[in-house]
């Protein structure tokens, strides 16, 4: 098959990226797969030897006819999508505004995520299991905290509170600003001195302090779409302690325990009255069912059905709001 994927950015990226990292893992696959793969990125991007690499919209939309189907990461334009006369499809990986409507032919990226916009199309973010190793038990006596300190619905004051609650240690990476920098300095002066700051992580030092802890904590107050960084630490054969919105119970399916439903919850599982999944039981999971392989096979169903042009969706998705979706939870 030849497949466009489309994503307006330089790729690969240089530091951590989300769904940047997503895009190259799907690249990889379906060009281990043997199948034609041009990317549509930023001026400055890169491909590995095999891979297309087309910076010209123009371009694009003269050579539309060459392709069996193109996949967008972000929304394309009117005339783009015209261009490949419905053979395309858009991923999108976080929630919408209220009222925004989609394409019929949008991927979400968790069931959660789909049901929450009417629709049923999705598929499981994968990863490369190669950029991450296990380590064995015992760990090192501390919980970890990753991802965007600035995002209220992540909630890094409340996994601080927790965490320094139950007198535990607490390692927090993620956030590059010195706004965000003296913010955590005052927090610290509030909670206590049991955390450490460890600052912004690119891949590599990302999987390195992934691996290093008892446990990482996920407190979210949103309906989470996916959550690449609870599958990036199980492929680590980290467990992952979390509130149980959004994608998260699909995500933690093999480990139900690990659903925080209550601060009663939290004070058993910092208290060692919840047995966490062993570091196998986490990588062997993320093997089954969150590889790039398997996103690549999934995604490879969609573009067969896209290019024999059926929609993905009985109809055209919608945001349909909750409390949770705009940061409303409460725990």
């Amino acid at each position: 098959m030849k497949i466009v994927i489309f994503h307006p950015v330089v790729l690969p990226v240089l530091h951590y990226g989300g769904t940047e990292r997503v895009v190259m893992w799907l690249v990889e696959a379906l060009h281990k797969f043997g199948h034609e793969v041009t990317v549509f990125a930023a001026q400055g991007s890169k491909m590995p030897e095999g891979i297309e690499c087309m910076t010209d919209r123009v371009e694009l939309i003269r050579r539309a006819d060459e392709f069996d189907v193109m996949h967008a990461f972000t929304k394309a334009d009117d005339e783009l999508i015209k261009a490949f006369r419905g053979r395309y499809l858009v991923t999108i990986g976080g929630n919408g505004q209220l009222g925004e409507k989609f394409h019929s032919n949008t991927v979400f990226v968790s069931q959660n995520h789909a049901k929450r916009h009417g629709a049923t199309a999705f598929v499981y973010n994968g990863l490369d299991v190669g950029d991450f190793k296990v380590t064995p038990l015992p760990r090192p006596d501390h919980y970890l905290f990753l991802s965007k300190t600035s995002w209220r619905v992540k909630n890094l004051k409340g996994a601080i509170r927790l965490v320094s609650l139950a007198g535990k240690n607490l390692w927090v990476a993620g956030g590059n600003g010195p706004i965000w920098l003296k913010a955590l300095v005052q927090l610290k002066k509030i909670f206590g001195k049991n955390w450490k700051w460890v600052g912004s992580v690119d891949q590599k030092s990302k999987a390195e302090f992934l691996e290093g802890g008892k446990a990482m904590v996920f407190p979210i107050l949103w309906n989470e779409p996916f959550g690449i960084v609870i599958t990036e630490s199980l492929a680590c054969g980290t467990p992952v302690l979390a509130h149980p919105y959004g994608s998260v119970p699909e995500l933690l399916e093999f480990a139900p325990q690990c659903l925080m439903k209550s601060e009663e919850d939290w004070k058993k599982a910092f208290s060692g009255q919840i047995e966490l999944p062993t570091p196998e039981e986490c990588r062997a999971w993320v093997e089954k069912n969150f590889t790039k392989e398997k996103m690549a096979e999934n995604y490879l169903k969609l573009y067969e059905i896209v290019k024999s042009g059926k929609s993905l969706n009985d109809r055209e998705p919608e945001t349909l709001v909750t409390a949770e979706d705009i940061g409303g939870a409460n725990l």
